[in-house]
């Protein structure tokens, strides 16, 4: 069975039981107002309608207890996320604080792309009544403030896209005096001879790579519950690859062209999703937070080069860069 096959067989699985809910859960508990560690008050009403909202859409996959067991997520990977953790990928915040309201929002009525996530087109009040329900599911809200909201600053290289890429991919693939090193966790996209020379030029260092693999990424830890104990907390967690720009689907971006929340999804658009997760990083991965880290011309930098690489998408051209990466070390 082709793998688009099997998503949609479970996509169907989803909505099948998401359709089913209804008839089958509990009467709605009664809520008592919830007090948040930042002051704010969710009242008992807007709980009630939250837990209908997600037992209605969320429960099959996510878990009536919220800790990611639903009977739909099994198998999924990732896994659908445990709520009780607190913990959550793209929060709009630096990696690992609790996230903002908006960008929980944001994930709801997008979803997350090449994930069984998809948009949840529901009424806003009920999208910010699920919102404030999530936050009964884990103690941090009472515990916590949300983290800062990390803000878009001004793109310095408009109308200098070919600039931004070239430096970008010094950026991605030298660590150290200003840069990010992404090749490190990711796949490098320079052959083995450039990538060496690129390094040198930069931090004065010779690397030997006649030996080395840069081009297969490795599996990495994450706080992705896989089982749960009778609390909810992760008996075992997943491990995750890092994203091959060029063959994997990134979760927060789409494809330029398509809609997103109704509007068209431009290039623009595109850096601006990149540039939230680069700055932010993700939680539960070994991805940082770059805001601050490295200046912020190199961080846009990043964000076109990174773009660069995402347009090419499993396309002919992906497939004969990949293969002239591969045959580097054979051609050096």
């Amino acid at each position: 069975m082709k793998p688009t096959s099997c998503f949609s067989l479970r996509l169907l699985a989803v909505l099948a039981l998401g359709a089913f809910a209804p008839a089958c859960r509990k009467e709605t508990p009664t809520f008592e107002p919830l007090k948040l560690a930042d002051g704010t008050v969710i009242p008992a009403a807007t709980l009630s309608r939250g837990y209908d909202v997600y037992t209605h859409y969320c429960a099959s996959c996510h878990g009536e207890k919220g800790d990611g067991q639903g009977p739909a997520g099994s198998g999924m990977r990732p896994p659908p996320r445990n709520f009780r953790q607190g913990l959550y990928k793209f929060g709009g915040v630096a990696a690992g604080e609790l996230p903002t309201d908006d960008a929980l929002k944001r994930t709801l009525r997008r979803g997350l792309h090449g994930t069984p996530m998809f948009a949840w087109d529901v009424p806003p009040a009920d999208v910010d009544a699920v919102v404030q329900y999530l936050k009964t599911l884990s103690p941090r809200w009472k515990q916590e403030s949300p983290g800062a909201a990390i803000a878009l600053s001004d793109d310095p290289w408009k109308g200098r896209e070919a600039e931004a890429v070239e430096r970008g991919r010094t950026v991605y693939h030298v660590a150290g005096k200003g840069n990010a090193g992404c090749a490190s966790c990711h796949v490098a996209y320079l052959p083995r001879a450039e990538l060496a020379a690129l390094t040198e030029s930069v931090t004065g260092r010779k690397v030997n790579l006649a030996n080395a693999d840069p081009y297969t990424a490795l599996p990495r830890d994450s706080d992705y519950s896989l089982t749960v104990d009778a609390k909810g907390e992760a008996t075992q967690l997943a491990k995750v690859l890092p994203p091959d720009f060029l063959f994997h689907r990134l979760r927060t971006v789409w494809p330029q062209g398509t809609r997103v929340e109704g509007q068209p999804y431009t290039a623009q658009a595109q850096r601006e999703d990149l540039y939230r997760v680069m700055a932010a990083g993700v939680g539960g991965a070994a991805m940082p937070s770059w805001k601050g880290a490295i200046p912020e011309e190199n961080l846009w930098a990043l964000t076109y080069y990174v773009q660069s690489l995402v347009v090419m998408h499993d396309t002919s051209a992906a497939r004969d860069l990949q293969q002239r990466l591969r045959d580097s070390k054979v051609q050096e």
